[in-house]
């Protein structure tokens, strides 16, 4: 089995670099890829250590780019990259766009929004929220999970996970904590050159988890239409069994490479396991036969 959809410290996961290698070589994986957000710091790590020490498979250097789709946020996927290309630009547009700058501002916005919906939450100055390492999304729906009380104004699937309360709520522009932040990241297009130029495959991941697309199926042509695409995430945790044989007829029928992942971060997505998912993931490593070199 394989799992390219992995999250670190490096970015919004839960799980040091070496705790997601020594998971991946527990559950005898054949094939991972470390998929930050915006980074591939942890490959950096990867240079630095013997790795094999820790996982025995083979990893295919990734990213997870977010980027602006009109004024809402996806993100795509690149493999088969040069990583120091990407940390390079990464760390040359984050001079202009800071995480600590944009995620202090975007806490500092949803904790005002919580506040106007009647919603409990601690005094500011005691939550826990580093911006430099932490994400504001996920610190305040745990800041608003930790209030029990909150439970009965708020939708029902929202209060359910964070996916929910992150794809769909904070990403529907009628909701009271929907911020735009389109002009705080790249283009699709920008990104998708990022990762052209870094030698790689541009891949979509999750396209059926965001909530705020009424047409999902629209959403997919109009991207591949749009841009440069190689191929399509066609099995995901959030994934029916009906989506996933819909995306693998889908890339058969339009020629598109197929990639898999758990999108897995460890505690701060709990009920997501590495390779498994929700327990309907088995990646095969096929996958990845026309298109990572394995040589």
């Amino acid at each position: 089995m394989i799992d390219l959809h992995i999250h670190t410290t490096y970015s919004d996961g839960a799980d040091t670099l070496t705790e997601v290698l020594k998971k991946a070589e527990d559950l005898k994986l054949e094939y991972i890829s470390i998929t930050d957000h915006d980074t591939c710091e942890a490959y950096e790590e990867l240079e630095k250590i013997d790795y094999k020490k820790y996982f025995s498979g083979t990893i295919i250097p990734g990213v997870e780019i977010k980027c602006s789709y009109g004024n809402r946020l996806i993100e795509i996927l690149g493999y088969n990259i040069d990583t120091k290309i990407v940390n390079d630009y990464m760390r040359e547009y984050h001079k202009t766009h800071s995480k600590e700058i944009l995620q202090q501002k975007y806490f500092d916005i949803l904790y005002d929004r919580c506040l106007e919906m009647g919603l409990i939450l601690s005094n500011k100055k005691d939550i826990e929220f580093n911006p430099a390492h932490d994400w504001a999304s996920v610190t305040i729906y745990k800041e608003i999970k930790s209030h029990k009380v909150n439970k009965e104004k708020l939708p029902e699937d929202l209060w359910q996970d964070f996916t929910t309360f992150s794809k769909k709520y904070c990403g529907n522009t009628d909701f009271k904590l929907f911020i735009d932040k389109s002009k705080d990241y790249l283009t699709v297009q920008e990104a998708v050159e990022i990762v052209k130029k870094a030698g790689g495959l541009v891949f979509l991941p999750h396209v059926f988890i965001y909530k705020w697309a009424e047409d999902k199926n629209k959403l997919l042509d109009d991207l591949v239409e749009k841009y440069d695409i190689d191929g399509i995430e066609c099995m995901h945790s959030e994934f029916s069994e009906e989506q996933i044989q819909y995306l693998l007829q889908y890339t058969k029928n339009n020629n598109f490479f197929r990639s898999g992942g758990s999108d897995y971060h460890g505690v701060n997505k709990a009920g997501i396991e590495m390779a498994t998912g929700k327990g309907n993931l088995e990646i095969p490593s096929e996958f990845i036969n026309n298109w990572y070199n394995k040589n």
